[in-house]
């Protein structure tokens, strides 16, 4: 659910699942809207290759490098890192070109730092949860066919 606090802001609702563990909906490129765990301490969005492999089969996914990162369970691993054409959180906050680092498996979506630092700022609020972004595109760069 996003409902625009004011013409700069959008608010998403946050879902609790497992103790202080929290999701919200986002939707990548053309795809359907999807779950991501919202993680201040994951320093990328990350999408697993089941999602990058729709992306790809769309046209919204580009191959950028490969980093090496530091994953959770603490192994250091060689990431590839695409650019995502869009990503909508919640319906009201678009994104352009996003860096997607890229899991192996079919591990769940991480909404990480990279996106945070795409919007002017951010807040989390606890009772109701959610996330309210601030100074994020509201629609489509524009398109300018040429022939």
């Amino acid at each position: 659910m996003v409902s625009p606090s004011t013409a700069s802001a959008t608010e998403i609702q946050l879902v609790e699942k497992d103790t202080d563990v929290f999701y919200l909906q986002a939707k990548l490129g053309s795809n359907a809207t999807s779950e991501f765990l919202f993680d201040t301490g994951s320093g990328y969005l990350a999408i697993n290759e089941k999602v990058l492999n729709r992306l790809k089969s769309e046209g919204d996914a580009q191959y950028r490098r490969s980093i090496r990162a530091r994953l959770a369970s603490g192994a250091i691993n060689s990431v590839a890192v695409y650019s995502i054409a869009s990503l909508d959180l919640g319906g009201g906050c678009v994104l352009h070109d996003v860096e997607a680092a890229i899991l192996p498996g079919s591990t769940r979506n991480i909404l990480g730092m990279n996106v945070l630092k795409m919007v002017d700022s951010f807040s989390v609020s606890f009772e109701p949860a959610k996330l309210v972004l601030s100074g994020c595109s509201q629609s489509a760069p524009d398109i300018v066919a040429t022939r």
